[in-house]
């Protein structure tokens, strides 16, 4: 693979998870530069947790990028969500990624929603929870767009959120919300549990695709299952895809080792 690497980490410490060097930023730095990472995506609930300077200290320190600021603890601390019946509920969780946007915006970097964006239907209703979400992400397109922060919706398999479970899906909601700087997020590892072809779902999301988590079946590094990643390497290239890479898997073994898996399979590719 060609795009640009990066690792998934996090200020805090947080339960297994498929994020890396969990509550050891200086850590997760070292390592991503060691390995030859071109940067750090950065689960985060808001700047409460590493302020903009402290962030830009620790890229700089080690010549790194911000690839991304992910929101899902939001989600899983305060279980609120853009598609919430509650239209309090909603507004907390856009002020929430106002800030979030806000941050992203002094490193250039985009902001990703996934567990966000649902975890129950409206009164069973999927078009109507579909449009609650496609009017919050309006909102919070046009407040990413004035910072010129691009905001990535992502597909999540059908265990962890009703909704988005398809490129397919989440293609028809960036185009209902209809603005240029709402994008679609893959994930190998949901796109496995979903999709019957993980390399042809990537074709059809084309230029839409501005973000993609890899892990394998197991949701361990890359190469450590039975994805074919050959085969989404050349989906990649067919559709000129330059965005990053993120490697969001479990820290197994360790860590360290975890992350190194991920680069040295990423170079073989």
């Amino acid at each position: 693979m060609d795009q640009r690497a990066a690792i998934v980490t996090s200020p805090v410490t947080v339960a297994l998870a498929p994020v890396l060097f969990a509550g050891d930023l200086l850590a997760a730095a070292r390592a991503a530069a060691e390995l030859g990472f071109e940067g750090i995506e950065l689960s985060i609930k808001g700047p409460e947790e590493l302020s903009e300077r402290e962030l830009g200290n620790l890229l700089n320190r080690f010549g790194l990028e911000l690839a991304a600021i992910a929101s899902g603890r939001i989600y899983l601390d305060e279980k609120a969500t853009l598609s919430d019946p509650d239209p309090e509920a909603r507004l907390r969780v856009a002020e929430r990624l106002t800030r979030l946007i806000d941050l992203a915006a002094a490193f250039g970097a985009p902001v990703i929603v996934g567990l966000l964006e649902a975890d129950c239907l409206i009164e069973g209703d999927r078009l109507k929870t579909t449009q609650t979400l496609v009017a919050s992400m309006q909102q919070v397109a046009e407040h990413a767009g004035r910072r010129g922060v691009n905001v990535f919706l992502e597909a999540i398999n059908r265990y962890e959120t009703p909704l988005l479970n398809t490129a397919a899906q989440t293609i028809d909601v960036v185009h209902r919300v209809g603005s240029p700087n709402i994008k679609v997020l893959l994930d190998v590892f949901h796109m496995n549990i979903e999709e019957l072809s993980i390399a042809e779902a990537i074709r059809a999301t084309g230029d839409k695709l501005g973000h993609l988590h890899i892990a394998d079946s197991n949701r361990l590094a890359p190469g450590m299952g039975h994805v074919d990643f050959a085969e989404i390497a050349a989906a990649l290239s067919d559709i000129g895809y330059q965005g990053w890479v993120s490697g969001e898997h479990l820290p197994l073994p360790d860590s360290f080792a975890a992350a190194k898996q991920t680069r040295s399979f990423m170079l073989k590719l």
